[in-house]
């Protein structure tokens, strides 16, 4: 009996050649094998007789070698057989087989499959020996790719079979839900399938085994981050989590059930000596700024401890500082982005430090208690390693405005523990939305300009792209730097009090602070922009935002960017305009015009375009999953039921995780 775990020299029909061939393909232990499934399945199992051979079916039947002979044309090799059974008699030909001319002996009886040529003849059928249970004919047969140079397919095919019919199930399928397929009937199934319909439900039963073993490995991430960090816990007046009594100045606004929740969660944490690993998700505009401000709040001010927080540009960090300053003036706020990095200098009072990941790199100097990472929907997927700081390991707070499905969530991050805002501030108006043909463009800008002129409001008018680009396919995509021009000339004609500005990724430092910061003086009226604005940028004036080529972007990335606009409360509008006539991205893109619910809008995407472009896992690695798929939501919350039946057991995975596998970082 073979076990999952055995090595490759202990199966029949591996030697040591073998063997080295297999182990530079990381192939070393049985399951190894069994894990190389065949890419598809040839179907050889109708059986018939001479008379049945069909040009276009595969057939296999069992017939006599009447005459064989061989020829040669230089290095080339011409092998013909006559077979013959009860119904009549077919021609056969291989073709630079150099043992075929051997193995089929005058008189013998094999099984052959194959299908007629045009000529009605069989080129190279398929040979077997008669025998109760066959491997190459007779059978839905498996197709595998090439392993190497000293194993053929067929050899491959018959080690498979050696180790499926003396397999010892060791996977504690006992320990799992009774009605998932045992987990070596699914790999003999996935091999040797006795009918096509076995095979999706066998595949599934693999692939919620990979998701036990990421969920499991995920778990051990977390015992190993409590195991080795420890944190200094924070102190809170009289111990009291209520925030009210002593934040130094009342917040302008009242929480949300949800805020409210998120700030109590982070708040336990703080006080720990375990470092907190926490990632706070929430819906554009759902206000995590004022969560992760109170816990800084609590390291800064009441702690007297430096804090940081990384966001991804230097938009978003300016940002921070101006909404940070406004809830929490009596905390000092500094910003650090490449510029400032070049001079910097800790201050001598304890400062929450804002910036872009240039900030990282001082971290050593600024010795924070707290780092709080605003990636919204950009995850990291490789851990950052923070270095250790006089007090320990910081506490960790992780932002994201992504939208995911919560089954998805605790698969992808079990490591951590979790914050979700799932109600929006009241008074929050949905931003109306319009898909608009091109013919209407002209008229739009004019709707544009007046309701401007009329709400003393802000407009954004994104491109995919900077400038035109060279691939044809592509060209008539707007690009910011022409549309800007057009734009400008626009307004100048019809509404001369609009002013309009550009900004883009390849601006000089100096042009995109004046871009931002005449954007934030409503200085300008109408920003052309790439989506660089799609990360976070909070402009209470935006009210009108307009999508060049919205097909271009995944649904979650639309909602990022309408997010953009309405965020005083006032009511706002999104116009999305498309070159493409196709009925899928039309119906994608009404659907968005309907929908405003980002988690609906995140398993659409999901559905349709994929967990790389929503998550950008393919850059990451994952999108990697060899069997599970991020699509499948329904197969992942099986997986956390079953996870919970056996998480406080022996039960160990068959699938294995490097310590720095690709697991989205704690922080």
């Amino acid at each position: 009996m073979y076990h999952f775990k055995e090595s490759i020299h202990v199966v029949k029909g591996i030697g040591p050649t073998l063997a080295n061939d297999l182990e530079t393909k990381n192939i070393s232990s049985v399951l190894d094998i069994l894990l190389r499934l065949p890419f598809r399945y040839e179907d050889r199992s109708q059986f018939g007789t001479i008379d049945q051979l069909q040009k276009d079916v595969v057939i296999t039947f069992q017939a006599h070698v009447m005459q064989i002979s061989t020829s040669y044309r230089g290095r080339k090799v011409m092998t013909k057989a006559t077979l013959q059974d009860t119904t009549g008699r077919i021609n056969a030909f291989w073709f630079n087989n150099r043992f075929i001319g051997s193995q089929l002996k005058k008189g013998s009886e094999w099984f052959f499959s194959g299908k007629l040529s045009d000529r009605n003849v069989l080129v190279q059928p398929v040979v077997e020996k008669i025998q109760t249970e066959t491997i190459n004919t007779g059978r839905l047969v498996p197709m595998y790719s090439e392993i190497g140079p000293h194993l053929k397919v067929g050899s491959f095919r018959r080690i498979v079979k050696e180790i499926i019919d003396r397999l010892e199930d060791d996977s504690q399928d006992k320990l799992l839900p009774n009605n998932l397929m045992p987990l070596a009937k699914a790999l003999k199934v996935l091999h040797f399938p006795e009918d096509a319909d076995q095979v999706p439900l066998a595949r599934e039963r693999l692939a919620l085994e990979e998701l036990l073993s990421l969920i499991f490995h995920s778990h051990q991430i977390k015992e190993a981050w409590k195991n080795t960090h420890s944190a200094l816990p924070m102190e809170l007046p009289e111990k009291s989590n209520d925030y009210h009594k002593w934040l130094a100045n009342k917040l302008p606004f009242a929480l949300t059930a949800a805020q409210e929740r998120s700030v109590q969660e982070v708040l336990g944490d703080l006080q720990n000596d375990l470092p907190m690993n926490r990632l706070l998700i929430g819906d554009v505009g759902s206000g995590k700024t004022v969560v992760v401000g109170i816990g800084c709040f609590v390291a800064v001010v009441l702690n007297k401890k430096n804090a940081v927080i990384v966001a991804p540009t230097q938009i978003l960090a300016q940002q921070h500082i101006e909404t940070i300053k406004k809830l929490f003036p009596t905390m000092p706020v500094a910003l650090l982005t490449t510029k400032e990095a070049k001079k910097f200098e800790v201050r001598t009072t304890p400062t929450l430090y804002i910036g872009t990941h240039a900030v990282l790199n001082q971290l050593e100097k600024i010795d924070p208690v707290l780092v709080a990472y605003d990636e919204q929907h950009r995850f990291g997927v490789k851990q950052r390693s923070l270095p250790t700081m006089s007090h320990g390991t910081p506490h960790t707070l992780t932002l994201s405005a992504t939208p995911i499905p919560r089954s998805l969530m605790l698969t992808l991050f079990s490591h951590m523990t979790l914050s979700i805002i799932d109600e929006m501030p009241k008074g929050r108006l949905p931003t109306k939305t319009w898909l608009v043909g091109d013919q209407k463009k002209i008229s739009s800008l004019q709707w544009i300009g007046e309701t401007l002129e009329k709400t003393k409001g802000q407009a954004l008018i994104v491109c995919p792209f900077i400038e035109p680009s060279v691939q044809e396919t592509l060209s008539n995509v707007a690009a910011a730097k022409d549309l800007f021009v057009t734009i400008k000339d626009f307004y100048q004609k019809s509404n001369p009090k609009l002013r309009v500005g550009l900004l883009h990724g390849k601006l000089s430092a100096k042009e995109k602070q004046l871009a931002i910061d005449g954007v934030f003086a409503k200085k300008i009226d109408v920003l052309v922009t790439t989506p660089v604005v799609e990360v976070g940028v909070d402009l209470p004036q935006a009210n009108i935002i307009m999508i060049e080529a919205a097909e271009r972007f995944g649904l979650a990335s639309l909602h990022q960017l309408r997010g953009r606009v309405g965020r005083a409360g006032q009511e706002s509008y999104c116009l999305l305009f498309s070159n493409s006539k196709t009925s899928e991205t039309i119906d994608r893109l009404q659907l968005f015009t309907q929908e405003n619910n980002g988690l609906k809008l995140a398993e659409r995407d999901l559905q349709n375009r994929g967990a790389g472009d929503l998550f950008g896992f393919q850059q990451h690695g994952l999108d990697t999953l060899r069997f599970a798929s991020w699509t499948n939501l329904e197969l992942i919350q099986a997986a956390h039921t079953s996870y919970q039946l056996i998480k406080n057991t022996n039960w160990q995975p068959i699938f294995s995780f490097q310590a720095n596998s690709d697991l989205p970082a704690p922080n």
